[in-house]
């Protein structure tokens, strides 16, 4: 009896685990579908980006070096970060074109090491508490080493703290440096579908200005497009050209089950080169 219930439960696993592989593989034939160009044509893009939720990369220096970093901040480490202006003009761009956020999150990088990262929160609470009250501002964080909690004590009430709890090795990502655009399997679909970031993380703001979402900005401070926005868009704006421009360099586009293997295709093994030769120059916003 013993020997029967453990085959049989060795069977239901095989029959568990082929259910779960029949959906991956039929959602993921269904999504290569509907990127086609033809039917986007059609239907128009997949995604679109959120009107009510912004993320804020105030700095892309980091503590970590955690793998496939979407950021870029393990492959091509850097100090750039924005300016306690740049924030103001953000905020008051935002009261200006009446716009009262749901979320705006604050990322890096670790924003933590940001020298003004305690302005920078209370010019965003000063605009929740005096213009809109319903806004969230969330603090996004490895929660780190003595330093990043030093200043994690310090965070003002009536912001929110998102400890991501890396630990000190870091974090393995989900590939991020597979550009689709290196594969043939990409060669017919549309780039301007995008991907669940724009709608579910928003757009991203990073010194060199606006980006349809914060991983676009990410890649244009590395491949040196300098595309990024220098005045808030308005709300009927889908930004499709940066959606196009970036999304068939970003792995999040990637049809199959995502994963976290460390992958570096060849555009991205070469951008990376030329990057440590010479860093690109982008205008700032």
């Amino acid at each position: 009896m013993i020997g029967f219930n453990k085959l049989k439960g060795k069977f239901h696993n095989i029959i568990k685990q082929f259910e779960q592989n029949y959906d991956t593989a039929l959602a993921c034939i269904k999504r290569f579908v509907r990127l086609q160009k033809v039917v986007t044509a059609i239907k128009g893009p997949l995604y679109k980006r959120s009107n009510e939720i912004i993320e804020i990369d105030i700095t892309y220096e980091c503590n970590l070096r955690c793998a496939n970093c979407n950021r870029s901040c393990t492959q091509a480490p850097s100090k750039e970060r924005m300016t306690v202006a740049q924030i103001e003009k953000f905020v008051n761009e935002s009261i200006n074109k009446g716009i009262r956020w749901k979320l705006i999150f604050l990322l890096g990088g670790e924003p933590t090491l940001h020298p003004d990262i305690l302005t920078i929160l209370s010019i965003l609470l000063d605009y929740k508490k005096k213009y809109s009250p319903n806004t969230r501002v969330s603090l996004t964080t490895n929660g780190t080493g003595d330093f990043v909690k030093n200043v994690l004590r310090k965070v003002p009430k009536g912001i929110t703290i998102e400890d991501t709890n890396k630990g000190s090795r870091g974090y393995r990502h989900w590939s991020f440096n597979a550009a689709p655009i290196d594969s043939i399997w990409y060669k017919l679909l549309d780039f301007c579908n995008g991907c669940s970031e724009l709608s579910e993380c928003g757009m991203g703001l990073t010194p060199y200005g606006y980006y349809c979402c914060s991983i676009a900005g990410g890649i244009d401070r590395i491949f040196g497009f300098d595309m990024g926005r220098k005045t808030l868009p308005e709300k009927n704006d889908l930004m499709i050209e940066q959606v196009k421009k970036f999304c068939r360099l970003c792995g999040h586009f990637k049809i199959y089950e995502r994963d976290s293997r460390i992958i570096l295709s060849s555009t991205w093994e070469r951008v990376y080169k030329e990057y440590k030769l010479k860093k690109p120059k982008l205008t700032l916003y």
